[in-house]
């Protein structure tokens, strides 16, 4: 197979050379505006679960041991949301790779190149996800222990793996759909899938939990059911998508016999990409478990202040998506200057929003908290949680959206030298100290996570205006 493929535009009319500030906002605000829209329902379903977790015997007499229940089954959602999680990151170093190269294939105009990189990925993808299948089948109750569960909640959590693993091969394939398509330019097909995906997990969830329109009670399991026809369905619908072609790329059969230079290519920005995301993984992981060792009102009170949280970094990550593909698609036209000011800008949108949540957060967390759990003891360290985040969610959206410029620039080594640091030698490390050594409690736990985002913020912006990103080659 030819290591160098023809060059076939993909536009016949060139961009503009000196565009306004106001338009590279606008575009910045228009690519991230689907992938808000999806990670708002994204967060629903987050919510949905938590919410059916700590009401699983919704129409019984509520007693003592009946909330005792709902805590655990509390706590083992929240880790099994890591658990969703790791299945994302599973795949990222391909993700990674797919969206910075894709991104710049398109800015160059260069077709044959980026649906060859679509059709490596999505094999790669149906390889991570078959081998992840058997892992998580077998080792569903060392996991669950691993985590820190035991009684009950780690009941819960060996049955929701168990019912997930089945799935892994479509969800594989949808995430990876959704990087390429993202880094083509194209957030609004990854939206709308992922919105459909989720509907369709909230709605199957709620009715087989409770036995709804005729479908069985199955209590907790319903959540992992519900999880589980949401994923197949997503990977079926993207995989077709890709098919049938979306966003400048199309996914061709033979594309995905293995070449082993655009491989190389794939999995030399991806990998760094995918260790820095694994790192993180492990990290936050490792304070789960430290949390969830100080028991499961502990465990679930973490799990209901991350969810309230995210309201605030969705708008983050929508921002940080966006800037992905711009960084990519502005050094795959010569124009670093233009990737320079779409992320500034990405900032000054995403950086704002995150701020206003934050005072939000200081000021109202007690109502949310309300929301999610009945019990008076969670509530109060929901609270305590969302007062310590709130003052450092500028510093959050920094590590977000800059973080997503080095992405798009194809900058990942950089990127997991400084989550090296900072996972393990703040986040983890400092966790261990004042939950597991000192036994602080919860609240100590997440002055130690707002602290470490708040330096993570600092070094990703310190690595950008050094500007090392814009020669790394892809």
């Amino acid at each position: 197979m030819s290591q160098t493929a023809p060059i076939i535009p993909l536009k016949p009319e060139p961009l503009p050379l000196h565009e306004t500030n106001g338009q590279l906002l606008r575009q910045v605000f228009m690519l991230s505006l689907p992938v808000f829209a999806e990670h708002a329902l994204h967060i629903l379903v987050g919510w949905n679960d938590t919410y059916l977790a700590n009401h699983i015997h919704r129409y019984d007499a509520v007693s003592t041991a009946v909330q005792a229940q709902e805590v655990a089954a509390g706590a083992a959602v929240g880790t099994m949301s890591y658990v969703l999680w790791f299945i994302g990151l599973m795949v990222s170093s391909v993700g990674s790779g797919s969206t910075a190269i894709i991104a710049r294939a398109v800015g160059a105009k260069h077709r044959s190149l980026a649906n060859s990189i679509c059709g490596q990925s999505i094999s790669l993808g149906l390889l991570i996800g078959s081998a992840s299948c058997v892992v998580m089948y077998v080792f569903a109750a060392p996991i669950a222990t691993f985590s820190g569960l035991d009684g009950d909640a780690h009941r819960y959590a060996f049955e929701y793996l168990h019912i997930l693993s089945f799935t892994l091969p479509f969800s594989m394939v949808m995430f990876i759909a959704n990087s390429c398509l993202r880094g083509a330019g194209d957030t609004f097909t990854p939206a709308i899938t992922m919105i459909v995906v989720d509907v369709i997990n909230m709605a199957f969830s709620f009715a087989l939990t409770y036995g709804w329109f005729g479908l069985p009670n199955l209590g907790f399991d319903g959540i992992a059911w519900g999880t589980s026809i949401a994923y197949v369905a997503g990977g079926v619908i993207q995989f077709v998508v890709l098919i049938i072609g979306r966003g400048g790329i199309r996914l061709f059969l033979h594309r995905m016999q293995p070449h082993w230079h655009n491989l190389k290519r794939l999995l030399r920005i991806g990998l760094p990409g995918g260790m820095a995301d694994l790192l993180h993984w492990i990290a936050n992981f490792g304070v789960l478990k430290f949390v969830n060792e100080m028991g499961a009102v502990a465990g679930n009170a973490h799990n209901i202040a991350i969810r309230i949280e995210s309201m605030s970094y969705m708008m983050g990550y929508a921002v940080a998506t966006a800037v992905t593909t711009a960084v990519g698609q502005s050094l795959g036209m010569k124009r670093p200057e233009r990737a320079t000011r779409m992320t500034y800008l990405g900032y000054g949108m995403g950086g704002a929003f995150m701020t206003l949540m934050g005072i939000g957060f200081i000021c109202l967390g007690k109502y949310p908290a309300r929301m999610f759990s009945a019990d008076p003891e969670v509530q109060w360290l929901v609270v305590q949680c969302l007062l310590i985040t709130g003052f450092i969610q500028s510093g959050f959206a920094g590590a977000l959206i800059f973080g997503g410029a080095l992405r798009g620039a194809g900058d990942t080594f950089a990127v997991m030298l400084l989550l090296l640091f900072n996972m393990f030698f703040v986040r983890l490390l400092g966790v261990y100290l004042v939950g597991h050594v000192m036994k602080l409690g919860l609240a100590a736990v997440w002055i130690v996570l707002a602290g470490e985002l708040a330096i993570r913020g600092g070094l990703m912006f310190t690595r950008f205006r050094h500007g090392g990103w814009k020669q790394v080659a892809v």
